[in-house]
């Protein structure tokens, strides 16, 4: 991970340590620019409010850190204490916001988010078009290999915007 991003993260559970509701929604946005995978993890952590109480410190069992606690209604940031044999409790740490503030801005920056990626990929169409067009005027262009790269790039672009559509999962 950079160290943008590492500084992008810390600036998320800064925001809900300290209980700073308007620097979450910024955090976020610029998380989700230094590094989406994380981002995605970030905000599902927010938006999820299943919270253990304790983890094993063997990661044999699938369970993750989370950066965040949730209890009461609030969101807080996470601290873990040592607790028996291989395992640690998992406490609340800070001011924390409340979770339906943290839910709203959570949903709305990826919502931001997945329409930027949606814009995008309708930008590579039109791409994909342009150099479709132009590839017809090329002089030296051969023609059944450039049909054949027409098609996996429309199939392509074909399968990238329903990747990103929502509906059907």
């Amino acid at each position: 991970m950079s160290e943008q991003a590492d500084r992008d993260t810390q600036a998320v559970a800064d925001a809900v340590i300290g209980g700073n509701i308007e620097k979450l929604g910024p955090a976020l946005s610029r998380l989700a620019d230094s590094d989406p995978a994380k981002f995605l993890r970030l905000t599902g952590k927010l938006i999820d409010a299943t919270q253990v109480t304790r983890v094993v410190n063997i990661g044999l069992f699938g369970i993750t850190d989370s950066e965040f606690y949730h209890a009461d209604g609030m969101v807080f940031g996470s601290v873990y204490t040592p607790d028996e044999w291989f395992s640690r409790k998992v406490g609340p740490c800070g001011v924390g916001i409340p979770y339906d503030q943290v839910s709203s801005i959570a949903n709305k920056v990826r919502a931001e988010y997945d329409e930027t990626v949606l814009k995008k990929a309708m930008q590579v169409k039109e791409s994909l078009e342009e150099l479709d067009r132009l590839l017809n005027g090329h002089s030296f262009a051969n023609s059944k290999l450039t049909s054949m790269a027409h098609a996996d790039l429309f199939k392509g672009h074909a399968l990238l915007v329903a990747a990103l559509n929502p509906v059907g999962r």
